[in-house]
């Protein structure tokens, strides 16, 4: 029997939501075979449009012109992407698409809000999934536009208690929502003492250093300015050779210039580096001694997990709330709320005592085999949208 989803997504850059899609639909496709398929909607492209268009035909919202980082790009956004230009591009797409042609509208975050009625009418249940906490929703959605996607959504995923927590506190029925955390297609080798050395050459890293690693974009919500006063705290507590290194790229330019000003005012250029946005963030990861999240909020942290998943200790502040599905059971791993010297006392615990920050990976890593890995998970999902669709056609007979 042949199934097809109609998949929508707000782009596909190269983070978390978008590569957590990409892995939910390999999932699916490997558990329901070749009558599976799927067509994406993307509200804006990115670096992995490619990968999306590998599932299925892809169709992009956005302008071509309004694609990509650069500046005149990010102007010509501001002219195109107005809440009423995309949902009119989506009706005439929805017009040319016969009535039936999709079995399920797979909606990949809240915040496509002005385009869920629309693939409402398409006439397949819609699922929502939800990698959003409570700040932002409030920070990227009026209480208007929010309705717009709860109101035409028939279940929610939810990534972690704390986004489902924000679900219900605006309005959303429990029994609505399931929790799904993120997960790995697999669980990676664990790289031994060579393949680390051989990854910190190819990284260009001292070989002596204790390495520190964080990752997202430069901005204030992914903590990149508290990243540089770990590194200046830290510092001030060891003579050992230190390497704080950040992959990500600028998305807040006037953001991204305070925080390099930061790093020549505490004289931390032979120690805090940017490396700009990278393709693949892991052997970075098994480079380092430990990996720091340092987000100031975090829904569920796929950088925690695919550190925890190659045995790499992690730290980060328990204010993200978001890290404790992985960390709360170590909490010498969490320091309180944006407390960057107390953080620092937490790495200098780990640089002190290599052989327990070796038992902290491991037991990371033990956790991630054991309740973050994809068969499970896809399992849960699929289960959902089997009611979903067994709902659908006891409705109409």
């Amino acid at each position: 029997m042949s199934e097809r989803w109609l998949v929508v997504a707000h782009e596909a850059t190269n983070s978390g939501a978008p590569r957590m899609l990409l892995e939910v639909l390999r999932g699916v496709q490997a558990a329901r075979g070749p009558g599976w398929s799927c067509e994406t909607l993307l509200r804006r492209g990115g670096p992995l449009t490619g990968e999306f268009a590998r599932l299925g035909p892809v169709h992009l919202l956005s302008h071509r012109w309004a694609e990509g980082a650069t500046f005149r790009a990010g102007l010509f956004r501001k002219f195109v992407d107005r809440p009423w230009v995309q949902p009119r591009r989506l009706a005439a797409a929805l017009a040319r698409w016969p009535s039936g042609r999709f079995d399920l509208v797979y909606n990949n975050t809240a915040t496509n809000a002005e385009l869920v009625p629309a693939v409402r009418r398409v006439g397949a249940p819609v699922l929502t999934h939800v990698h959003e906490t409570a700040y932002a929703l409030g920070k990227f959605l009026t209480k208007e536009a929010l309705s717009q996607t709860l109101g035409n959504t028939d279940h929610f995923l939810a990534v972690s208690p704390v986004v489902a927590e924000a679900l219900l506190g605006s309005g959303v029925a429990a029994g609505a929502i399931t929790i799904v955390p993120n997960f790995l297609p697999e669980l990676p080798p664990r790289p031994d003492a060579g393949a680390r050395q051989a990854w910190r050459a190819r990284c260009q890293l001292a070989p002596e250093a204790f390495v520190v690693t964080g990752c997202g974009h430069i901005h204030e919500v992914k903590g990149t300015d508290l990243f540089v006063e770990v590194a200046a705290a830290l510092s001030a507590m060891t003579a050992r050779r230190l390497s704080f290194i950040w992959l990500g790229g600028e998305t807040d330019v006037r953001f991204a210039r305070k925080v390099r000003r930061e790093v020549r005012r505490r004289n931390l250029d032979g120690v805090v580096r940017f490396v700009g946005a990278v393709a693949e963030a892991k052997p970075w990861f098994a480079a380092s001694d430990v990996v720091a999240v340092t987000s100031r909020m975090e829904s569920f942290s796929l950088v925690a997990l695919e550190a925890s998943a190659l045995g790499r200790p992690v730290v980060g502040f328990a204010g993200a709330r978001g890290l404790a599905g992985l960390l709360g059971d170590q909490p010498n791993l969490l320091a309180p709320a944006w407390d960057a010297s107390a953080l620092a006392s937490a790495l200098q615990a780990l640089l002190q005592d290599p052989g327990a920050a070796q038992a902290q990976g491991l037991r990371l890593r033990a956790k991630v085999a054991s309740g973050f890995l994809a068969a499970p998970r896809i399992a849960d999902i699929l289960s959902i949208v089997d009611k979903l669709q067994q709902r659908r056609r006891s409705r109409h007979g």
